[in-house]
């Protein structure tokens, strides 16, 4: 993901104007009228820097603050207490998720319901004129490093422009006990790895704590336990399954234990490519579906001899098929803790799971299938989240936040935008596909919404900075 970075003064005259307007809108106030509500922020704000917004209340109550930029689209949603006079409330210049904002003019509003019965209401326009050099994004791979296994343990970063970065490695008293610089540019991603060795020596086994953050900002911070241990767990083997999609009429906890189960998946790095699921276990039969690799869970429904009987959705067009599969191919993966999604494509909802409990639910746009074009119906199934491969994409002239892969060229991503150009920056127009979410729209991807609010944090970018590799995704049919 890019923006453009243009020269202060330009972007000063371009916010003259859209000030001019913000306060023509904003009615004056009578001499010797009541009190009002006023608010201000710094005419220019970096991203990844904190700043001080002020609201003079003529009342205490309860606000609400909204960002917006200049097409109105809703970056921010923050609730606050504010006591009758001066309040000082600190911002970093990011999202609701802390999500880097594009270069331009943007304007705060911030309503209060005072304790005095009245309702009062302010503006203030700015602009965001750059950004500080930060780590936006560190998710580690697991929450266990097994000393046995090399490099396999590893931690997916992103920054939006080139910084140095820091691991650190904490014991359980706090010490750091390892800590490397690595200098980070990629502007698709970039994967730190480590060995659990610190000084030619191996850490001893324990709890630990991980903090990355980039140089200049190291209060941007992402910060995880780790379990380090000696050696890894015998992986069990391939066999009978049982179910490994819940029914929706499952309790909490019936429903979660089949999304903890470890997946039977194709034995292949990656999630692209495609393998034949055969009509009997004989490698000459006919195939009768096209499976995805490493990331798509099996049902395994027998075991006669070398061979698996499997159920799954068939990549081609997402209905459910029953076949044969060499058992020497198949290995098992066990899903991240955690976390899980829950897709249901009868209500075009998305609902988060968490240690067990649905926590928040969100609507979806999924694949609409057509008889010319049945690849875009989204399977169901169970499936893994595989690596994190880019902050953004683009397709058929939208460009797409956030993408999760969960299954070859399908993913969950955000609603698609245009940028709209203008002198000195650019805005995202998600005009198109917004107003869709829930109902069918996509080609077989999962579409969620950019935007939070005060009583739903999640949106694309969350589920993107908070969900790890081998994240469960399960998505249930219509």
């Amino acid at each position: 993901m890019t923006c453009r970075k243009p020269g202060i003064s330009r972007l000063c005259r371009a916010m003259a104007f859209f000030l001019c307007l913000c306060c023509l809108s904003l009615p004056a106030a009578a001499e010797g009228s009541a009190p009002v509500l006023s608010l201000s922020v710094p005419q220019t704000v970096w991203g990844y820097s904190e700043c001080t917004i002020t609201v003079d209340a003529p009342a205490a109550g309860e606000a609400m603050l909204r960002l917006y930029d200049s097409l109105g689209n809703p970056w921010l949603v923050r609730r606050e207490t504010l006591s009758a006079g001066k309040n000082e409330l600190a911002w970093d210049g990011l999202g609701a998720n802390r999500e880097r904002l594009f270069v331009g003019p943007y304007r705060f509003d911030v309503t209060l319901s005072g304790e005095d019965g009245k309702e009062y209401s302010a503006s203030a326009a700015f602009s965001i004129v750059n950004y500080r050099q930060a780590l936006a994004l560190a998710l580690p791979s697991s929450e266990t490093l097994y000393l046995d296994q090399g490099e396999n343990w590893f931690v997916e970063c992103w920054v939006p422009s080139k910084c140095i970065v820091t691991l650190e490695v904490l014991d359980a008293g706090g010490k750091i006990v390892y800590t490397k610089n690595y200098t980070l540019e990629d502007e698709d991603k970039d994967i730190i790895r480590w060995d659990g060795v610190s000084a030619r020596k191996k850490l001893a086994p324990g709890s630990y704590t991980v903090r990355l953050y980039a140089r200049p900002t190291p209060g941007f911070d992402w910060v995880y336990p780790l379990t380090i241990g000696e050696t890894t767990p015998e992986k069990p083997v391939a066999g009978i399954t049982g179910a490994v999609i819940p029914e929706r009429d499952m309790s909490d906890e019936e429903t979660w234990e089949i999304m903890m189960k470890p997946s039977v998946v194709i034995d292949a790095k990656g999630s692209a490519s495609r393998f034949p699921l055969r009509e009997s276990p004989d490698e000459r039969s006919a195939a009768v579906a096209q499976l995805c690799c490493a990331t798509q869970g099996l049902e395994v429904l027998a075991v006669e001899g070398d061979w698996a009987k499997v159920r799954a959705a068939d990549y081609s067009d997402g209905t459910l098929a029953t076949g044969w599969y060499p058992l020497s191919g198949l290995t098992v993966y066990a899903p991240a803790p955690h976390y899980a999604v829950l897709v249901d494509k009868r209500n075009q909802t998305l609902t988060l799971w968490q240690d067990g409990k649905p926590v928040w639910t969100v609507p979806v746009s999924t694949g609409l299938g057509t008889e010319a074009h049945p690849e875009r119906e989204t399977s169901p199934g169970a499936f893994l989240t595989d690596v994190h491969y880019s902050p953004d994409f683009g397709q058929d002239g939208l460009r797409y936040d956030c993408p999760l892969r969960y299954q070859g060229g399908n993913i969950i991503h955000s609603t698609g935008y245009v940028r709209i150009p203008h002198a000195a920056y650019s805005v995202k127009d998600y005009s198109k596909n917004l107003p869709l979410l829930g109902q069918k729209s996509s080609h077989g991807c999962v579409r969620v919404s950019p935007f939070a609010d005060a009583d739903c944090p999640v949106n694309s970018y969350w589920l993107w900075t908070h969900l790890p590799y081998h994240t469960r995704i399960v998505i249930l049919d219509d």
